[in-house]
This record gives structure tokens, sequence and C-alpha cells, in this order.
């Protein structure tokens, strides 16, 4: 006999959320809309009626708080903050790093997909009058590469732009190649991309725990389709003045470099 729709959703999201033991608001609200869009059009119905509100709401409320809508419901109602990020895990599970970070390197990728954030990069170096061309790039790796080149009156400019969808990939891409970034810092100049984040949290990490060297870091936003630098200064000076509000970013810059706490 077929199990009843929210049911059969709470048992999805169950699995998910074992497999995984830590999720992020995002990604969690994401999987309730996947459940709810795989109903027929008479089960979603079905469902509406029984629950007599916002289904969707309701659903993320039983598994993240003790107000359960079903003895069936999953059970996340332990919450914490991360990054700027809120997430849940089982109460029981006591989440190692690792998972916390796993998480939110899942919903980096899904609330920024790379060929996003490369399409906004790609606008911004055509408006500054730089062909585009795609790199090669095997098909596990977690960024996009592209090579950025112009000619003017004085020189040639030539750029390699690696595409994260957070800068939380930054640090494993550098340890993986570092030979690589040295070799290419030599002959062009090497900029890694990155989104903004729900806050600045992830930047000031990453600002006072790591040196990329002669490598540039460019902060690209999806909302506003706009790009500011974070660490390093063009050579060209076409893409200094494309940039969104590079005095405004390299304050803050220069603020959160501070040894001082800050709240994520």
């Amino acid at each position: 006999m077929k199990k009843e729709p929210l049911l059969r959703i709470f048992e999805r999201l169950g699995a998910y959320s074992q497999k995984h033991k830590v999720l992020s608001e995002g990604e969690l609200r994401l999987k309730i809309r996947e459940c709810l869009d795989s109903l027929t059009d008479l089960e979603r119905e079905e469902l509406e009626r029984t629950l007599n509100g916002d289904v969707e709401t309701q659903i993320f409320t039983s598994i993240t708080s003790t107000e359960k809508i079903s003895v069936f419901s999953p059970d996340l109602h332990t919450k914490t903050n991360y990054q700027g990020e809120v997430f849940y895990c089982l109460p029981t599970h006591g989440y190692l790093a690792e998972e916390l970070e796993a998480a939110f390197l899942r919903w980096a990728t899904i609330r920024s997909p790379l060929g996003t954030v490369k399409d906004v990069l790609t606008e911004f170096m055509r408006r500054c009058s730089y062909s585009i061309r795609d790199e090669p790039a095997d098909s596990e790796t977690d960024y996009l590469a592209v090579s950025a080149v112009k000619e003017d009156e004085t020189r040639q400019h030539r750029l390699r732009l690696f595409i994260f969808s957070s800068i939380k990939f930054v640090p494993r891409f550098m340890d993986e190649h570092p030979d690589l970034l040295e070799k290419m810092q030599t002959e062009e100049e090497v900029v890694m991309a990155v989104p903004t984040e729900k806050t600045p949290a992830p930047f000031i990490t990453f600002i006072r725990e790591h040196e990329v060297g002669t490598a540039q870091i460019w902060v690209v936003d999806l909302t506003k389709r706009t790009v500011d630098p974070f660490i390093g200064t063009p050579s060209d000076p076409d893409v200094e003045q494309e940039f969104a509000n590079p005095e405004q970013a390299r304050r803050a810059v220069s603020v959160w470099m501070r040894k001082v706490p800050f709240v994520e």
C-alpha cells in the first residue's frame, strides 16, 4: 500500500539528515521543497488540507524544533551558527568540525553555482576589453579556470582566473597546487574569484589564517553583478576603474586584518 505523502517526505528527509548529520538552513529548505515538488497535485492538495497552512514552513518547523507534526518527523533541533550561516544537526550527534565544514561547502555550491560566478566575472572582464578563453579542467575539481588577455599601447595584460563557489575552497586549492601557482605568477597575474558571503566571517577567517603571495582575490556580487578587490591590486588600471567600490572594499579588509574578536 502506498504511504501517506507526509510519511514519505519525512522518510526521505530523515535518510538525508542521517547521511550528512549537519545541514544548513538553506539546504534543508531546498530539500523540503524538492520533496514537495515530487508530490502529485492531488497529494499536495491533500497535505495542505491536513496541515491547514503553509506546508513547507510547518515541515521545516517540525524538523528544527520540538513542535512535531508527526512522530516520524526527523529531529534536527540542535542549532548552531558557523561562518555567518545557520546549521542544524542531529541532537544525539556530537557533530565534528569537518561535518560542519562539509555542510557549509555543500550549501555554497548550491547558492553560488560556479557557472553563475563565471558569467558575472566574464561580463566584468569584457567590460575591461579582455578576451576570455576557458581553460580545461578535470570534472572532479571544485573550481573553473579561464584565461583573460588584453593588448594595450604599452603591454599585454595576461590573467589566469580561478573561480570558486566560496572563499572556503581557496585554501585547499592553494595546498593542492603550490607549484602551479608559483609558476603562473611569474608569467601572468593569478586571480582567485569568489562570491560574496552572508556575512564577512569567512573572509575575516581567511585573511587572518592564509597568505596568497602575489596572487589576487576578487569578490563577485551575484545579485548586483559587480566585482571588487579583496587581496592584491591589478596592474591594469582599467580593471581597477571597473571595480564597483574598491576603496570601500580595501578599507574593510584593513579593519578585518586587525587581531580583534569578531562575531559570526
